[in-house]
């Protein structure tokens, strides 16, 4: 489904959003959703005209596996790198303690989440394939939000969206850090974006 300008939400994807973003050079993905989702967003890829390896860059905007659980299969399957912000990506890969609520630990271990080594480490300021990386602590250490030159924003889970493209606030019950959160937030709100597209529920024109 498109919903900007070069950039589609890959539908059925469980739990989480995936986005394409196409440009000239080629293909970006924003977040891969839950686990068995790849094979829907290569099809949703070559609806788009694209070949697996048009895809370029999987760009994580946290570690959480509703967002990075397709992301292994995916490199393999089309050469993309993966890239995430440098704090998460040590918990992505599996590296030290994980630091999260209960409900995030109870689904690691049921899922059998896999370690993943990221091949890129972005920080606040950075660009890739015309997205500025925006860090937005709170939700993750790591977390991040892209920004394109338009005014469309994808928040990850800094920002969330409902069923009917209405804005809600971090869930508290999976944030690290409550207050960092909400100053996260209120930080990609006064960007004034003009498409918010999050990482839960449907996009937001504000």
């Amino acid at each position: 489904m498109r919903v900007a300008d070069g950039i589609e939400l890959v539908e059925g994807s469980r739990i989480g959003n995936a986005y394409l973003v196409v440009g000239e050079a080629g293909v970006l993905l924003v977040d891969t959703g839950m686990f068995g989702g790849a094979a829907r967003i290569l099809a949703a890829m070559s609806r788009l005209g694209r070949q697996p390896q048009d895809l370029r860059h999987i760009v994580l905007t946290h570690w959480h596996p509703d967002h990075m659980a397709n992301a292994a299969a995916l490199r393999r399957l089309t050469g993309a790198r993966i890239a995430i912000h440098t704090l998460d990506a040590p918990a992505l890969a599996g590296d030290g303690p994980v630091k999260g609520r209960r409900t995030m630990g109870l689904l690691l271990r049921l899922l059998r989440v896999a370690p993943l080594a990221a091949d890129i480490m972005l920080g606040a300021g950075d660009r890739i394939d015309g997205l500025e990386v925006i860090h937005v602590p709170g939700h993750t250490a790591g977390s991040i939000a892209l920004r394109r030159d338009d005014g469309v924003v994808f928040s990850g889970d800094a920002l969330l969206g409902d069923r009917k493209g209405r804005l809600r606030p971090p869930d508290p019950r999976l944030t690290l850090d409550l207050n960092r959160a909400t100053e996260s937030a209120a930080r990609l709100r006064a960007l004034e974006p003009r498409v918010l597209l999050p990482g839960h529920g449907a996009p937001i024109g504000l």
